[in-house]
């Protein structure tokens, strides 16, 4: 049986997910530490998605240490055009079934391309562009991770 999410949304349409794309800095963590409370729900999700990936620049240097033992993949991206290699990686994985969350610019393009994307609010702060992208706007990650974990809260927000 194939892991996923299907969800159908009145007015919207389905949404077949199946794979979660996470930014790292900003968006789960900050000043490079993990954020309380994400390493049990992506514990959780793992169950849920085929695969969870981390985006990132590691900006702080600590990917590695951050999510060891974590069922997540991690793919670096280059600090200069981030926005679109996390568009390319989107695209690669097949847009329609991705959901993608983050905070900054280099998540924009991303967010464009998938077929979900959630905005997190947060303490770093977020980047206009990427919240004029986005699909849903949350205050933080554990809202944003929750909203799979009731999906019933995704229906409330996008049905039409």
């Amino acid at each position: 049986m194939k892991k996923g999410l299907n969800i159908s949304i009145p007015g919207w349409g389905q949404l077949d997910i199946r794979y979660l794309i996470l930014d790292l800095n900003g968006t789960l963590a900050l000043d490079g530490k993990l954020l309380p409370g994400v390493k049990k729900r992506l514990k959780h999700l793992s169950t849920i998605f085929e695969r969870i990936f981390i985006l990132t620049a590691d900006t702080y240097g600590t990917v590695a240490q951050v999510f060891q033992n974590l069922p997540v993949q991690i793919h670096r991206i280059a600090s200069l055009n981030g926005a679109v290699e996390k568009q390319t990686f989107i695209k690669n994985l097949n847009n329609k079934y991705c959901v993608t969350i983050g905070n900054g610019v280099n998540d924009s393009l991303m967010f464009k391309e998938a077929a979900l994307s959630i905005c997190i609010l947060g303490e770093e702060g977020t980047a206009v562009e990427a919240l004029l992208n986005a699909h849903i706007i949350v205050n933080n990650i554990n809202d944003a991770l929750d909203l799979f974990l009731f999906p019933k809260r995704l229906v409330a927000t996008l049905r039409r």
